[in-house]
Order: structure tokens, then C-alpha cells, then sequence
């Protein structure tokens, strides 16, 4: 694998084995090339270097036979909630399985840390429905989790579609989210100055 050039097509994954694991830091290249080549067809938002090397313990990787083929992150937003984002598979590895096996490790993360509850934005909700997540209004969600959205290129005109998993089902809707709360926090107005009534000089 070469950091430089667009990305290797693995072989088909079946007859290969696909694994999953931790990203490292040499998967940083790699993990941003094809978040972005994807985001320039509009099916994600892109990621920014410092974005992805100082997240990059939220990252798992999925190889087949050694070669980076997908990544997926789990962004930790609270003690009961906790996003899937960057999702990506390679576009020759789509339609094999590789989302979904980076899902369920990212969901068996979730459960090992504690998470009862799952989130995620995005323009395929068909396959998040098939991972058992279900549709709800971005004003169900709490506050929290908008903290990134005013680093996003889509602020105040986000057109991703949210998703929620619950995990825990002990753990209800009410007492992980509370009231519903407006989904992205509007700008705080810049006030106006006014100048102070200062004595004319003689």
C-alpha cells in the first residue's frame, strides 16, 4: 500500500479474508484519501488532516488480505451516546459486506465501553436501516451532539438524514436524550458596537 496516488483496489473479498481492527497512525493517509474522494461525490461530508489524526483512536480499519479497503469511526459524544461517522469503503469493495463488518465492530466497541445508545448522519439510510438503526428528527437528538457541526461546510443547512441504534434497551429514549431541543444551535448575533458619547475638543 502507497500513501501516495489514489487508492489500491484489493482483491474481491470472497476468496480473501477481511479484517477488522484499530487504526494506527499510518492509516491516517489512507483513512483521508478515501473520505474525501467520496465526499467530492457528495455521498459523505470530507475530513480535514488535524480531524482525522486527532480522532484517529475513534478509527477501526478494514483490510482484505493486508490492503485498507474501508474505515468507520466511533466518536464517544457522552456516557450514554455515541456517533458512527466517517463510514467509507473502498468503491471496488462496495456491495461485499465491508460496511457492515466495520459497523459491527464499531457497535461491539460501543458495548465494551458502555454506550446504550448509538447515532449517526447520513445520505444512505437504507444500508444504517439494515444495521438496525432507525430515522428520527435531528430535534430528538440532544444538543451534544452538534458540537462539530459548526466545523461543518453544511452548517445551518444540513441535509443528512438522522439515524439512531439503541443498544441498551433498558435505556429509554427520555432518560438518554431528555426534551427534544433544537438540532443545530443557531450562531450567537456579533452585537453591535456603539461608540461611546465622547467630549468635542475645543
Amino acid at each position: 500500500m502507497t500513501n501516495e496516488g489514489p487508492l489500491p483496489a484489493p482483491a474481491s473479498p470472497g476468496a480473501a479474508e477481511v479484517r477488522v481492527r484499530p487504526a494506527l497512525v499510518a492509516d491516517v493517509k489512507p483513512i483521508m484519501t478515501l473520505v474525501n474522494e467520496l465526499a467530492v461525490q457528495q455521498v459523505m461530508l470530507p475530513r480535514s488532516p488535524a480531524s482525522v489524526i486527532e480522532n484517529v483512536r475513534d478509527f477501526f480499519v478494514a483490510e482484505v488480505d493486508g490492503q485498507f479497503a474501508g474505515c468507520g469511526a466511533l466518536a464517544i459524544t457522552w456516557t450514554d451516546i455515541a456517533e458512527v461517522r466517517s463510514l467509507a469503503v473502498a468503491p471496488a469493495m462496495q456491495k461485499h459486506g465491508i460496511g457492515r463488518t466495520i459497523v459491527d465492530a464499531l457497535v461491539r466497541d460501543a458495548l465494551r465501553l458502555g454506550i446504550p445508545r448509538l447515532f449517526a448522519f447520513t445520505y444512505v439510510p437504507g444500508f444504517f436501516a439494515k444495521m438496525g438503526f432507525t430515522v428520527c428528527q435531528h430535534e430528538d437528538l440532544p444538543h451534544k451532539v452538534f458540537n462539530d457541526c459548526t466545523h461543518c461546510p453544511k452548517f445551518l443547512a444540513c441535509d443528512e438524514i438522522a439515524m439512531t441504534r439503541v443498544l441498551d434497551s433498558k435505556a429509554s429514549p427520555t432518560r438518554l436524550f431528555g426534551q427534544p431541543q433544537r438540532a443545530i444551535p443557531l450562531p450567537q448575533r456579533t452585537p453591535q458596537f456603539t461608540a461611546p458619547n465622547l467630549p468635542k475638543r475645543g
